[in-house]
């Protein structure tokens, strides 16, 4: 083979580089590699989800040619692609991270930064370049730059020749996700005809919200590019709307205020229209652009096929999620709501009005549910929950009277955030809704009816009870508690009790139900089929309503009398006077119960054989600690929402703080160690400097006496202490002179070196102490390491 066949051509060197001979394979271009910015974000998971389920080029391929349909302006059937004939090849997804701390999903092929050395290397090998500037404004510029790197190929293979040019086949796609606030302060198409929507052909007709100026200027360049380049490189701006469904993203704010029963906002009238779509059908159109893209650039709009206006929105969503509560506020205190963002507050008081015309005509889209997001509410909720794994735990507490059932149901209401239920409870509770239902907003005035149009009001009206059938209702209920709960009848209560059951916040937040049913018979009524307090047959077939309120465990409490009685004995008599624990009441009750729940008759039995769990505890003191860590440890944590992406940045924002706090304490630590052991030696050098000094006199001393003459040494050191022992001598006059006289030198001098001329006492004492400090510096020395 000849050097000139191994040589790479320039298109070869401008698309790929060099690589060295003993590295791995090359990456090479795949029209069928999708590159796509943050790919752990709310729309790129579900988007490559999607995409990477699909086979690059099968669904353009059955389109155009697809088995029994003709071309148009052709007489024969169009020929159905052979099998060996097929593509095969599925999309493969690469992209970039929100944060180094998050993770891809499984069908992500691997994660880049836009810093990377080779990113511009790997992007040039991706067919497709998908960029979502809708939640983060920072990736406009970072769109704009990777746009960039795509036109600088081009520039450089067109310098080469046209015919090279000409021949280079990577054909680039570049989609833009942006967002309908390009559009938030765009005019009517005609003034005497508000509601006349947008379409595609009219984005040049779009102003931009205030705030989103930067999209507009995005938009703008991505369209402008691909009109340049055309063929080789084609760009598209998808214009989407308010994404929802599963564990929801934007909408996240109502959705959590919601399942929390609170009252939930609508922003002024509540009448603007807002442009929704359904994450997945935001995938499927991604999709059908890919397999379709449309020669030249264009603009989509990617909406439901009808808006939907946010008081419609939210008083679907608190039917289907909360308890129907809602409240019309100013715009001003939309802000007093916790967690409730600008962003939010934005996108949710635009006021479009869209129609999604490519999607329909030229992609003819499949979607996700042909409802609006207000229609299908109860799927959307029903996704919601599942995908938060928001599950109600439902739990009846059983057992004797004075057992301590009020007080552990409350405590796991409190542990769940469940709804706390009881009979006298569930009464209070409804005539408290009975009475509010009677008092109505005003009605609209005649000005104020054209803003409402005819569905709101055709709702308003619907949504209006009788007063008079309330207000008997309330009667009736309250001649019942008068006369004591133990006299009302059980049909009564349990047609209550079934309805209050299916409530939106004992279904989304679950229920503990404090000794209720007591009898077989009041169980079967309350979870079998039967009639709700107005007489009328429940909406929903008898399964389907056993499944929805039927408990997910019973409690059993077990209680001795005796225990129960010196329980009740412990309370002060001014508790229990006149209540149903008063000692002739308790045992009359206790006595009820026995009778009522023996080995073969007990409602326990009737759960038994509905196969629910039942879990029997015995009572061993007030608290009932050691059934609340059964029940906790049985249904597990309770759920909750976790942090929103912003949450999780703070809190990492936060431990990184404290980590970097701690590691400078330890470093101040340490250099306070240092410090503290540097100011010990120099103390201790000080001590030795000063003792060394003292020696080296004392030594001076000793080489001066080294150097006098014997007799001026025997004056100094040998005659005092000698004439001292004379002058002892010739006092005392002993038998034996010199043994005494020996003894008593022998005894001023016990060392014996009163004759050696180097020797000195005072000498001796601090070479003693000297080495003493040695000794000590060496051995701490050794200590240390």
């Amino acid at each position: 083979m000849s050097d000139v066949s191994l040589a790479k051509t320039p298109v070869e060197e401008l698309a790929g580089g060099d690589q060295p001979e003993d590295s791995e394979q090359p990456e090479v271009y795949k029209p069928y590699k999708v590159f796509i910015n943050h790919v752990d974000s709310y729309h790129s998971k579900y988007i490559s989800a999607y995409i990477t389920d699909q086979i690059y080029g099968l669904s353009k391929l059955m389109r155009q040619g697809g088995p029994g349909e003709e071309a148009p302006g052709e007489e024969a059937a169009a020929v159905k692609p052979a099998m060996q004939d097929l593509p095969k090849d599925k999309y493969e997804f690469i992209g970039t991270l929100t944060s180094v701390y998050k993770e891809p999903s499984e069908d992500i092929l691997y994660t880049l930064s836009e810093d990377d050395e080779d990113f511009r290397e790997k992007i040039l090998k991706c067919g497709f370049i998908i960029y979502d500037i809708t939640k983060y404004p920072k990736q406009i510029e970072k769109a704009l730059k990777t746009l960039s790197i795509l036109t600088e190929q081009l520039n450089d293979i067109s310098k080469i020749g046209p015919k090279t040019y000409e021949q280079f086949n990577e054909t680039k796609i570049f989609i833009l996700i942006s967002t309908i606030m390009t559009w938030g302060l765009t005019k009517p198409l005609d003034p005497d005809d508000p509601d006349l929507p947008f379409s595609e052909v009219d984005y040049r007709k779009r102003r931009p919200h205030p705030n989103y100026k930067e999209h507009y200027a995005c938009e703008k360049e991505v369209i402008k590019i691909g009109q340049q380049y055309k063929d080789k490189l084609k760009t598209y701006v998808v214009c989407t709307g308010l994404t929802y469904g599963e564990e929801e993203d934007i909408l996240d704010f109502f959705f959590k205020t919601a399942w929390y029963n609170e009252v939930l906002p609508i922003f002024d009238n509540g009448n603007n229209k807002i442009p929704f779509i359904h994450v997945r059908d935001l995938a499927k159109a991604l999709h059908g652009l890919m397999e379709n893209a449309p020669p030249k650039p264009q603009y989509i709009l990617a909406v439901e096929q009808t808006p939907t206006t946010l008081k419609k929105f939210i008083k679907t969503l608190s039917k289907a999620l909360g308890d129907g509560k809602v409240a019309n506020i100013m715009s001003e205190e939309a802000f007093l709501y916790k967690n409730m963002t600008q962003t939010v507050f934005e996108r949710c008081t635009v006021n479009l009005n869209m129609e999604p015309v490519f999607l329909v005509e030229n992609l003819q889209l499949e979607w996700q549910s042909e409802l609006t997001i207000a229609e299908n509410m109860l799927q959307v909720v029903r996704e919601f929950t599942t995908k938060r794994n928001l599950r109600p735990v439902k739990i009846i507490i059983h057992g004797p009277p004075g057992s301590g059932k009020t007080h552990l149901a409350k405590k796991m209401c409190e542990y769940y955030n469940s709804k706390y239920v009881s009979i006298p409870t569930m009464l209070e509770d409804y005539i408290k809704i009975w009475k509010e239902s009677l008092i109505r907003p005003e009605k609209p005035k005649l000005e104020e009816t054209e803003y409402l149009g005819e569905e709101e009001l055709e709702e308003e009206v619907e949504d209006e009870e009788d007063p008079q059938q309330i207000l008997e209702q309330i009667r009736e209920m309250e001649l019942f508690m008068e006369a004591g709960i133990e006299k009302i009848p059980d049909d009564y209560i349990t047609g209550l009790l079934r309805s209050y059951l299916a409530k939106n916040f004992c279904q989304n937040r679950g229920y503990v139900l404090d000794d209720y049913p007591r009898l077989p018979a009041q169980a079967k009524e309350l979870f079998g089929q039967g009639e709700n307090i107005g007489g009328e047959e429940e909406e929903m077939e008898a399964p389907d309503f056993a499944e929805k309120v039927l408990p997910n465990l019973v409690v059993g409490l077990v209680a001795t009398d005796e225990f129960i009685t010196q329980r009740i004995m412990k309370m002060q008599e001014e508790e229990i006077r006149d209540t149903p624990y008063a000692e002739e009441v308790i045992l009359e009750r206790l006595k009820e119960f026995r009778e009522n729940n023996t080995d073969e008759n007990t409602v326990l039995n009737y759960f038994d054989e509905l196969e629910i769990d039942i879990l029997l505890v015995e009572v061993k003191d007030d608290d009932n600690e050691e059934a609340f860590s059964l029940i906790a440890n049985q249904m597990g944590p309770p759920s909750t929402f976790g942090l929103t992406p912003e949450e999780e940045e703070e809190l990492r924002r936060i431990q990184e703080q404290e980590r970097q706090l701690a590691l400078e304490k330890e470093e101040l630590n340490k250099q306070l160690e240092l410090e503290k052991a540097e100011d010990e030696r120099k103390n201790k050098m000080e001590a030795w400097s000063e003792m060394l000094e003292k020696l080296q006199m004392e030594e001076e001393k000793i080489l001066v006496a080294q150097s006098e003459p014997l007799r001026h040494y025997l004056m100094k050191y040998v005659f005092p202490i000698l004439t001292k022992g004379l002058i002892e001598l010739a006092t005392l006059k002993p038998d034996d002179p010199v043994d005494f006289l020996a003894e008593y030198l022998f005894k001023e001098n016990p060392e014996g070196k009163m004759f050696d001329p180097s020797y000195n006492v005072e000498c001796e004492d601090l070479y003693t102490e000297f080495r003493g400090y040695i000794d000590k510096i060496i051995d701490e020395n050794e200590a240390f390491d």
